[in-house]
């Protein structure tokens, strides 16, 4: 018993240490970038990624439920019986969230500390013309307009075919290091707890899988694919996650991925302007009735799922990523339009007619 509880020591102990060691890291992103992003994480990602490919169903989940229906039940049931101490609980809960932590960083998390994208693009000192955002907004607007009527359905091994290789040419075009992985996109098994949380993916650092709501309309799925792809291969930031996303959308070569890549900025946009709504009335003037059905429908379907678990998932990932230094917290997402912007303005973006 006794050489058990210095186990469990030992391990928050290490923990503890390690998050020393990511106060130090955080003061070095070109390191963390030329070490960690592109010299340990790709080999990582490539290792987990493979296993977990191997799995037909999700790793993660098992696990989730697994610690749900068996272990909660088991560990009420030791207290119950006065087989387990208050403090024993707390040193084995402790060691099994050192654990986590580790691993999660690790394998993934120490990405956060990494080079922001806008600097390694060298979109910081963009000079923009004053009507940037509107024109960029039109733009995108356009865009949507044009492709709604022209896109087919796709099953999702093609919109994932579709996805991975534009992925390999926009980072080519970027100066981007390829991040070599192993494909894991999974399907969840309870699908409702994604719509109770209104999650439409996520992707699992700690076995490197991409799940996705199986409730999706097909025009949201390349865009929420593409985002879980820019995690996996070591993009923490939402926003760049959103970023990188939009540029292999609307590059693809399926007019139905192209149209997810602009139809998923829409919101974005409209957010920025919830202060003007003239600004705002003339834009939603410019969208496409069929659009706007897309739009209507995505909105009624999250709607029917709203409640107090969604509004706590909500809070939750929110202080999950200040508590990763985004100070927006869930706002972040949003800060995909300043990219956008910036890199139109510097850039003739890179894209496919059509």
């Amino acid at each position: 018993m006794q050489s058990a509880t210095k186990i469990r020591a030992g391990i928050i102990g290490l923990a503890l240490t390690f998050s020393l060691v990511l106060q130090l890291l955080s003061n070095y992103p070109h390191s963390v970038e030329k070490y960690y992003t592109n010299g340990i994480y790709p080999i990582l990602t490539l290792i987990v990624s493979k296993i977990s490919s191997q799995f037909p169903f999700s790793i993660t989940e098992f696990l989730l439920w697994t610690a749900l229906l068996i272990g909660v039940p088991h560990t009420l049931s030791r207290i119950r019986q006065k087989r387990m101490q208050l403090g024993s609980l707390i040193l084995n809960l402790l060691s099994i969230s050192a654990v986590i932590y580790i691993w999660f960083y690790l394998f993934w998390g120490i990405n956060y500390l990494r080079q922001p994208l806008k600097s390694k693009l060298d979109l910081e000192n963009v000079q923009l013309e004053i009507d940037a955002f509107d024109s960029t907004f039109v733009k995108i607007i356009r865009q949507g307009n044009e492709l709604n009527l022209k896109y087919s359905i796709q099953k999702i091994e093609h919109i994932n075919r579709d996805i991975d290789s534009t992925y390999d040419e926009i980072f080519s075009q970027l100066g981007l290091k390829k991040i070599p992985r192993n494909q894991s996109t999974k399907k969840f098994v309870g699908n409702w707890l994604l719509n109770m949380t209104t999650t439409s993916g996520f992707f699992s650092p700690l076995f490197h899988e991409i799940h996705y709501n199986r409730d999706m309309l097909i025009f949201e799925m390349p865009f929420v694919l593409a985002h879980e792809k820019a995690h996996q291969m070591g993009y923490t930031s939402e926003a760049e996650a959103n970023f990188l996303a939009h540029l292999v959308c609307t590059n693809a070569r399926e007019p139905l991925v192209r149209y997810s890549g602009y139809f998923s900025l829409l919101g974005y946009f409209f957010r920025s302007l919830k202060n003007d709504e003239p600004r705002a009335e003339f834009f939603r003037s410019l969208i496409d009735e069929g659009v706007k059905l897309d739009i209507q429908a995505v909105r009624e379907r999250w709607r029917s799922h709203e409640g107090l678990i969604s509004k706590f998932s909500s809070k939750s990932y929110d202080l999950y990523l200040k508590a990763n230094r985004v100070r927006e917290g869930i706002q972040s997402y949003s800060r995909v339009v300043d990219l956008v912007i910036r890199y139109y303005g510097k850039n003739q973006p890179y894209r496919r007619g059509g």
